[in-house]
């Protein structure tokens, strides 16, 4: 019977779509052929559709197979429980209101069955010690006595009634080590032991999770299941201490929160049944999952939901697939002990450390995939134990190709020096979490150490402060002056080793967009050579989402680090149009629109050879730029594109610069004195703002929400050097 991992995720809502996708792969389905269960199977069992369709799922990893869709019957079956001393099935038509047993090969025989209220369907139900219990809220729970057919499949049954309850279920499943029955409520996430003599229903404590949870399972070892129609997701609940002598308030002391075990199928349907007193691992594939080593603390073992993926044979890290296991090892790269033809080898090959990792930088590490996929990866940098700290989740969601990835990463300010383990998780399913099952993939995990950089910092203008930067894109014209087209709050860090930096970070927060140009943003770093910058791990971040690129324009894509220049330029963004969206005409400029700020960025740029600390310093040259192919004003007989730079006073443009463009309209440029983004009153169009800083409204000019600029402009800085504080604004003219 062949598994389908890759529709694992993504669920499937009838027989006949997963059919199709079936014979698309060009796989064949197979029915399993026989009378009464020939064992207690230890997969779960899931029906979906009219008529019926049966899939076996893998609970450990969420991966599922369909075993039969011809049930002999155009019904739906439903309330479904596993007998374990007759080894069949029992369930409810819910189309002709028939209580009926299925075979191993999933046909639906009915039942003769009377004492059930008329014209109801039953939706929930179980089997124990060879009664069938159906439940439906405010009907009450029923119990049938199924020995009769033991001698005679054609004989009279009997439904008792037990008792009423009124708690919202979808299903509910026998705990083998108390013999109760335990359901959690729809709406509220409650959690509920109902007692199968008396149908009483109490109330256990919150498992946190709500939904519709169709199919619910237990396994020998007292965990309960439950399985989510709407996404498929599988979750446990630890009732494993439970036994019969449990009090009501052992239970309600116990924690019962619903744990995310594993992905499996979703359906707007679904029924579950399972063999309560089976082993969890499929008997059918007990060492097709790759289970991680590292120590039981990181979430390793099975019985602590530890990462697991089952082995699909195409989906690995490294050139050797995987051996499999029958549970997590806790030593370091214990499963490579495995022999093949009578020799051990090394499966953890995938993840290679290429740099040390110092507190504080940064690390280059190689992953070879053997196949497009995604990878995460956890990084336990505070030596605690787990993976389960702010941060320690260093890769996410990272999509590789086929062959070797080079991938970056920080290691975090706060990391402790010593010995830690990592964990590596490729599959082709995404947001993954360091424990939990996959229907595809491997885990490996690996040992390393963290070393002592001896590294500080320099900050501008403080470690937790901003500049606000604010430009006027009508340069070269000074036409409506509200300075208030492109506003971003800005800072820098120096990271410094022996007195040297090894790296510039740069972060930002966009504040407004109040021109009608497109603009993109960038820095120059004034005496750093482009050569110098590492661009291994060279890193842009837009709201905290790592960017291959500054931006596109259709099959055209812009680098980071920009080519063609000796000064190393970094390109935030070639279009902030494209970062921010707007309620109005503009972007937090016009009065009335005051939506909150959206879109921040932090670029690292890491040197190859360190540069003395004396000899370059912030905040560089932040400029913004026209945006290539877009119109930017009518003096410019074409779209000026990239060759238009707009930057703080004195500040020297890159070599991308059309220097065709200085004298224009009101500029004053004059290369040979130094003098760049001027006009004939020396008023900038670029300015840095100690501070937050409130900028001008739409087409307010600059001058009349702060009319003490033009002192200090008029007097070089002499005088009004305090003008743009707000004691000295004209409130009416400001955002």
């Amino acid at each position: 019977m062949q598994h389908y991992k890759a529709l694992g995720k993504f669920g499937f809502k009838s027989r006949t779509l997963f059919t199709a996708c079936a014979l698309m792969a060009g796989q064949s389905i197979t029915a399993v052929n026989a009378a009464p269960f020939s064992t207690c199977p230890s997969k779960a069992f899931l029906f979906q559709g009219k008529p019926v369709a049966s899939y076996g799922v893998n609970l450990v990893t969420g991966s599922f197979q369909l075993i039969e869709d011809n049930p002999g019957i155009n019904a739906n079956i439903n309330g479904l429980g596993f007998d374990e001393q007759d080894r069949y099935l029992y369930g409810f038509n819910t189309t002709d209101l028939q209580v009926v047993r299925m075979d191993s090969d999933f046909q639906v025989q009915a039942l003769n069955v009377s004492g059930l209220p008329a014209d109801y369907t039953f939706f929930v139900g179980d089997v124990s010690s060879h009664h069938y219990y159906l439940y439906r809220k405010n009907v009450g729970l029923y119990k049938i006595d199924l020995s009769p057919l033991d001698n005679d499949i054609t004989a009279a049954l009997t439904a008792q009634h037990i008792g009423k309850a009124s708690v919202n279920l979808t299903d509910i499943a026998f705990n083998p080590n108390d013999n109760q029955l335990y359901g959690v409520d729809n709406g509220t996430g409650k959690l509920y032991q109902i007692s199968p003599d008396t149908g009483a229903a109490k109330y256990i404590g919150e498992s946190g999770e709500t939904g519709t949870f169709g199919a619910m399972y237990f396994d020998v070892n007292g965990y309960f299941y439950l399985s989510r129609n709407q996404d498929g997701k599988i979750y446990r609940i630890d009732l494993s201490s439970v036994t019969s002598n449990s009090t009501i308030d052992e239970l309600q002391a116990l924690d019962v929160t619903a744990i995310h075990f594993a992905d499996g199928p979703s359906s707007s349907q679904n029924d579950g049944a399972r063999c309560a007193s089976a082993p969890l691992i499929d008997e059918d594939s007990p060492s097709n999952i790759d289970f991680g080593d590292a120590p039981q603390t990181y979430a390793t073992l099975l019985a602590d939901n530890g990462a697991r993926h089952l082995l699909d044979g195409e989906t690995y890290l490294g050139l050797t697939a995987p051996d499999g296991d029958y549970d997590g090892y806790t030593g370091a790269d214990s499963d490579d002990s495995t022999l093949l033809n009578d020799q051990s080898f090394d499966d953890e090959d995938g993840v290679n450390f290429v740099t040390a990792f110092e507190i504080g930088l940064d690390s280059v590490v190689t992953v070879y995939a053997s196949r497009d996929g995604i990878l995460s990866a956890w990084f336990d940098w505070n030596r605690d134990g787990d993976f389960d700290d702010q941060d320690e989740q260093s890769l996410v969601d990272i999509a590789l190709t086929e062959g070797l990835n080079v991938l970056s990463l920080r290691v975090p300010d706060g990391a402790v020096a010593g010995n830690s383990w990592s964990r590596f998780r490729f599959s082709q399913q995404a947001e993954l979490n360091y424990y939990g099952g996959s229907s595809s993939g491997e885990v490996e995990d690996h040992a390393f150490t963290i070393s002592e950089s001896g590294i500080s910092y320099r900050y501008y203008p403080g470690e937790n402060s901003w500049v606000t930067l604010a430009y006027e894109d009508q340069w070269p014209a000074s036409d409506d002056y509200d300075m208030n087209d492109v506003v971003m709050y800005y800072r820098t860090v120096e990271v410094i080793q022996d007195n040297q930096v090894v790296r510039i970070d740069i972060k930002g927060e966009l504040q407004a967009l109040g021109g009608v140009y497109h603009n993109g943003f960038a820095v120059q770093l004034e005496d750093v050579d482009t050569t110098n910058v590492n661009q291994q791990t060279l890193r842009l971040l837009h709201n905290n989402i790592e960017q291959q690129y500054s931006g596109t324009n259709g099959a055209t894509t812009y680098p980071i680090l920009e080519t063609g220049n000796s000064n190393a330029v970094v390109i935030i963004s070639q279009d902030l149009w494209k970062q921010a969206s707007s309620v109005c005409s503009y972007h937090r400029t016009e009065k009335g629109c005051n939506q909150t700020q959206s879109f921040d960025f932090e670029i690292s740029v890491p040197l190859i050879n360190p540069i003395e600390i004396g000899t370059i310093s912030a905040p560089y040259d932040p400029f913004i730029f026209a945006t290539e192919g877009l119109y930017h004003g009518e003096m410019f007989t074409s779209h000026p594109g990239r060759g238009l730079e707009i930057h703080l006073v004195d500040k020297a443009p890159t070599e991308k610069f059309n220097s065709d463009f200085y004298g224009l309209a009101d500029d004053t440029s004059d290369p040979s004195t130094g003098r760049y983004f001027r006009n004939s009153n020396n008023l900038p169009w670029a300015l840095e703002v100690s501070g937050p800083w409130k900028w001008p409204s739409e087409r307010s000019p600059l001058l009349n929400a702060y009319p003490e600029f033009q002192t200090f402009v008029e007097s070089n800085g002499n005088q009004g050097s305090q003008w743009f504080d707000l004691n000295q604004a004209i409130a009416r003219h400001l955002f």
